[in-house]
C-alpha cells in the first residue's frame, strides 16, 4: 500500500531580513491549521546575519536611524489585523525596548541605547537589527519542533527550478534541494545605467569625483575632500543619510545655544554639500507624537470602490486615480479636524461629511464655508510642491525661506493640534495598500504599473509619509546656517560643462550657476532586474526561468507571487517577494493598530506556500 512520505517539507528562503521574518511568523502560525503532518524544514540563506538583513544589519554606524518612531515599528501582527490565519498580540518595537532591550548590559551599545529611548524616540538601524533578530528567535522556538529554521551566513548564487521544486546553488558551492523556493532579497543592487556609465567616464576623464547610485551606508565617500564642494542630486531618505555620515560621522558636533537653537560646530572635515532636486526641499518629518487614533478607514479609494466607480478594464494611476487619492486624502484630514478640533470648524459634522461624499466638485466650497482658517485645509498640490512658482532674488534669499519652511514643518510635525496630518499619514499607508492591490490584480495599465507606481506614487508616497526624523531636519537647518549644506532649489538641473570640465548645477527659482568637482547620486538604484548583478537573479533571466514585467524593471510575479517565466507561465513552487518585484510595494514594517498591508501579503503568502509544501509529494511503497 502507499503511505504519506515521513520526509520532512523544504523551504528555502533567500534573504534574511524583514519579509523573510514577517513570512516565516505566518508560516509558523499557519502550520497547525495547514501543515500535512510532516515537519518542514527550512533555509534562511543570507550573507548577512539573518533578522536585520543588509539593510539592518548592527555593522553600520549607530548614526544612521530608523524614519519611525519606536512605538510605530512592529512585525508581528496585533488585534488589528484581518487575515486568514491566527494573530497574537503583537511586539512592537517599543515593548521589545521596555521587556528586552533594557535588561541587556549598559556596556552593550543596543542596551545602553535602549535606556535612552521614549516612545517618541527614533532608533538607530542597529537596534531595529537587535529588535528583528529577536523576533527571529521568538519564531523559531515557537515552530520547533515542527518548523526547524536552518541559517546560512552565504550568498546564494543560483536557483535551478524543477517541476517538483528547485535547487538553490550557495557561493561555497553547496546546493539545498528544496520543494519550494521564496526569494526575499529585499533592495537588488544595479550596475550603472548608460547615462550613469557615461558620466563615470566624463568624471573619470577630468580628474572628477562621481558617486552613482548606491545604499549609503555601502558607499566610499572617502573621495568627498574637506571643504570642497559637492553637488548632491536628492532631497530625500538616502541625502539625509549621506549628510549624517559626511557631518556627524567627520567629527562634526551639534549643541543648543540659550535661544534653543541648534547650532553645529564643524570639525573640518567636511565638504560643503549643494542639494538639489525636483521638489527642491526636504521630505516632510516624520510626525514627533503618538497620534491615538482612530485611524480613518479608506472611503473613496478602495478596489471595491475604484470597480463602482470606473468600472473593469485598465485604469491609469495618475489621470484616474489621482484625483481619487486626493479626495481620500482630504476625507481623512477632515474627519479628524472635525473629530479632535471641532472648535476650528463652523459646520455640524453629518452636514459636512455628507455634502463632501456626495458633491466632489463643491469640494472647495464647501470647505471654505465650514473651515475659516486656510491653515485647517487641506490643500495636497501646496503641500506637494511648496517651491513652484516661487522665484528668489538670490541664492540667500532661497536659503532664508529654505530653513523658515522645515522650521515651519518641525513645528507642526511636533503639534498634535495638527492631528488631522497624522490621519493622512495613515491614509496614505492605507492607500499605499489599495495601490498595491491594484497592481497585484491588473487593474494599472502596463505604462502606470511600470512608470507611476515607484515614480510618481512612491515619490508623493516617501515625501509626505517616509521622511527622516524630526531631530535629523532640525539639524539640517543648523549645517545650513553653519554654510555646510546649500539648497539649489526645485527643478534642478545638473550638467556636464565641456567648457570648464566641472559638474554644473542650475534651478528654476533662482538664477545663478553652481560648479563642482564632485557629484553624488543621494537615492537608491531603480529596481531593474535587467541589469542587477545578483548572480541568482540574471542566471535567471538568462535561461528565460523568470522575465522582468515588461521587459525589465521589477521581476514579474503574478497574484500569488509566483515567479513568472519568459512565456507568462508561473512556476508553481518558485515565489518572490518585495519592492524589487512587480507584487505589492510595502513596507519593510508596519504600524501597530492599522492591520497593515504587510501582514496581509505575509500571511497570504505564507498560506501558498503552505499550500505547495503541505501535500507529501513522494510516497513511500510498503508491502502490505
Amino acid at each position: 500500500m502507499t503511505l504519506p512520505s515521513t520526509r520532512p517539507a523544504v523551504l528555502c528562503v533567500v534573504g534574511a531580513g524583514p519579509t523573510a521574518v514577517g513570512v516565516l511568523e505566518r508560516l509558523v502560525a499557519n502550520a497547525v491549521e495547514l501543515r500535512d503532518g510532516r515537519p518542514l524544514e527550512v533555509h534562511l540563506v543570507d550573507p548577512h546575519p539573518p533578522g536585520g538583513g543588509r539593510v539592518w544589519r548592527a555593522e553600520q554606524p549607530r548614526l544612521l536611524w530608523a524614519n519611525s518612531l519606536v512605538a510605530d515599528v512592529t512585525v508581528l501582527p496585533d488585534r488589528s489585523v484581518v487575515v486568514d490565519g491566527p494573530v497574537g498580540e503583537g511586539t512592537t518595537l517599543w515593548q521589545w525596548v521596555e521587556r528586552v532591550g533594557r535588561t541587556l548590559p549598559e556596556a552593550d551599545p543596543v542596551g545602553a541605547e535602549a535606556r535612552r529611548l521614549t516612545p517618541t524616540s527614533f532608533p538607530s538601524r542597529p537596534l531595529v537589527n537587535a529588535y528583528l533578530g529577536w523576533v527571529l528567535e521568538q519564531v523559531v522556538a515557537a515552530g520547533e519542533p515542527e518548523v526547524r529554521v536552518h541559517r546560512h551566513r552565504q550568498r546564494a548564487v543560483d536557483v535551478r527550478p524543477r517541476p517538483d521544486g528547485a535547487d538553490v546553488v550557495l557561493a561555497d558551492g553547496r546546493v539545498l534541494a528544496a520543494d519550494v523556493v521564496l526569494l526575499a532579497q529585499g533592495h537588488l543592487d544595479a550596475r550603472p545605467t548608460t547615462a550613469e556609465r557615461a558620466t563615470q567616464r566624463w568624471a573619470a576623464a577630468r580628474g572628477l569625483t562621481y558617486v552613482p547610485p548606491g545604499y549609503t551606508a555601502d558607499l566610499d565617500l572617502s573621495a568627498l575632500r574637506p571643504g570642497e564642494d559637492v553637488l548632491v542630486r536628492g532631497a530625500g531618505l538616502a541625502f539625509v543619510d549621506l549628510v549624517v555620515l559626511l557631518t556627524s560621522g567627520r567629527g562634526g558636533e551639534f549643541e543648543r545655544g540659550d535661544d534653543g537653537r541648534l547650532r553645529y560646530l564643524a570639525s573640518g572635515r567636511e565638504p560643503v554639500l549643494h542639494v538639489g532636486s525636483r521638489r527642491g526641499v526636504p521630505y516632510r518629518a516624520k510626525l514627533g507624537y503618538v497620534w491615538p487614533g482612530p485611524p480613518v478607514p479608506l472611503r473613496f479609494f478602495t478596489p471595491a470602490a475604484i470597480d463602482e466607480e470606473f468600472g473593469p478594464g485598465q485604469l491609469d494611476l495618475r489621470v484616474d486615480l489621482a484625483p481619487v487619492i486626493e479626495r481620500e486624502l482630504a476625507w481623512a484630514h477632515y474627519t479628524e479636524l472635525f473629530r479632535a478640533h471641532p472648535q476650528r470648524t463652523r459646520m455640524a459634522w453629518d452636514e459636512f461629511a455628507e455634502r463632501f461624499a456626495s458633491d466632489p466638485d463643491g469640494v472647495d466650497a464647501l470647505v471654505a464655508q465650514a473651515v475659516p482658517d486656510p491653515a485647517d485645509r487641506f490643500d495636497l498640490p501646496t503641500r506637494n510642491r511648496p517651491l513652484a512658482d516661487r522665484r528668489f532674488a538670490d541664492a540667500d534669499e532661497l536659503q532664508e525661506w529654505l530653513r523658515a519652511h522645515v522650521r515651519a514643518d518641525l513645528a507642526r510635525a511636533a503639534d498634535p493640534a495638527h492631528s488631522p496630518d497624522a490621519a493622512v499619514f495613515t491614509a496614505l499607508l492605507f492607500c499605499h495598500g489599495t495601490v498595491a492591490t491594484l497592481a497585484a490584480t491588473g487593474r494599472l495599465s502596463p505604462r502606470s504599473e511600470a512608470e507611476d507606481v515607484a515614480g510618481w506614487w512612491m515619490n508623493l508616497f516617501s515625501y509626505l509619509a517616509s521622511g527622516p526624523p524630526a531631530p535629523r531636519l532640525e539639524e539640517l537647518v543648523a549645517l545650513s546656517e553653519a554654510g555646510v549644506v546649500r539648497f539649489l532649489g526645485g527643478d534642478v538641473q545638473i550638467d556636464l560643462d565641456a567648457s570648464t570640465g566641472l559638474f554644473r548645477a542650475t534651478s528654476a527659482g533662482v538664477d545663478g550657476v553652481t560648479e563642482a568637482r564632485a557629484l553624488v547620486e543621494a537615492r537608491l538604484p531603480a529596481p531593474d532586474v535587467a541589469v542587477t548583478p545578483d548572480p541568482l537573479v540574471s542566471g535567471l533571466l538568462q535561461r528565460d526561468e523568470a522575465a522582468g514585467r515588461g521587459g525589465g524593471g521589477r521581476l514579474h510575479v503574478d497574484a500569488a507571487q509566483r515567479v513568472v517565466d519568459a512565456v507568462g507561465a508561473p512556476h508553481p513552487r518558485l515565489f518572490a517577494a518585495g519592492y524589487w518585484t512587480s507584487g505589492a510595494q510595502i513596507a519593510a514594517f508596519a504600524r501597530p493598530g492599522t492591520n497593515a498591508p504587510f501582514f496581509r501579503q505575509n500571511d497570504a503568502l505564507a498560506r501558498a506556500l503552505w499550500q505547495e509544501l503541505a501535500p507529501a509529494q513522494a510516497a513511500v511503497e510498503v508491502a502490505s
